[in-house]
């Protein structure tokens, strides 16, 4: 399914290669990934969530619409990088790394990575992840917080959030490693879950721009403003169950 996944991405964007020529000045071409609930998911047939909301809201303040393009994580940047859509915005956390290929704007969200086991387990604490099988998104900056923390674990990476939940479930991981928010979305249709913070891995969201992008300076000016207003705040309020506070 991975690597299904992946040619239906490659097919996508080849046939879309040269569509930002044809866009209108009222169309913005934005990357999501919709199987993040409660950031990104399709509900009846649309596409739904915090941060589909927010996306919304700032095209709106532009005067444009959204078309949206929906890819597995692992291919969001590249597409932006490439320029074949105008951003992404897919709980995107801004590294150094990330930096080189791609403009950020200012973040409008933060999380940090837990890492997620069943309760019937004999995984307690942080230390007994040793020597552990655990799940990861591939692409993600979660990948890395895994690495960096737990040296003696083996890895088993998906391409999709959900894929990482079926693995537990069947065994072939103890754990996941995830973000804060999406975890506790789980966990509340999952109550068989448990989480477990790594408290130093606080990171921000922001939306990703091709370097260069003139859409940078009129986003950050709507962010601010939905973040002055509370906007954001009553966003995050309606689609988590726990956020991180400042």
């Amino acid at each position: 399914m991975r690597y299904l996944n992946i040619l239906l991405s490659f097919l996508f964007f080849v046939g879309c290669e040269k569509s930002p020529e044809k866009n209108t000045d009222s169309i913005l071409n934005f990357a999501v990934s919709s199987d993040y609930p409660p950031y990104i998911y399709s509900e009846h047939g649309k596409l739904a969530g915090f941060e589909i909301e927010i996306i919304n809201t700032i095209a709106g303040s532009l005067k444009k619409t959204v078309h949206f393009h929906d890819i597995s994580f692992e291919g969001i940047l590249r597409t932006v990088k490439q320029k074949q859509v105008d951003g992404a915005i897919a709980a995107i956390g801004k590294t150094p790394e990330r930096e080189k290929d791609v403009d950020f704007t200012i973040p409008y969200h933060r999380s940090m990575t837990v890492v997620v086991v069943p309760f019937a387990t004999s995984i307690r604490n942080l230390d007994d992840i040793s020597n552990k099988t655990v799940g990861v998104e591939s692409g993600t900056t979660y990948v890395n917080d895994l690495k960096t923390h737990f040296k003696d674990v083996k890895i088993l990476m998906r391409s999709k959030f959900f894929e990482l939940l079926d693995a537990l479930h069947e065994g072939k991981c103890q754990a996941i490693v995830t973000g804060y928010s999406e975890a506790y979305e789980l966990q509340s249709i999952n109550p068989d879950l448990k989480i477990i913070p790594i408290e130093e891995t606080v990171i921000t969201f922001s939306i990703a721009l091709p370097k260069g992008s003139s859409l940078l300076e009129p986003i950050n000016e709507k962010i601010r403003d939905m973040i002055k207003n509370g906007d954001i705040h009553k966003l995050e309020t309606q689609f988590f169950k726990k956020i991180i506070k400042e």
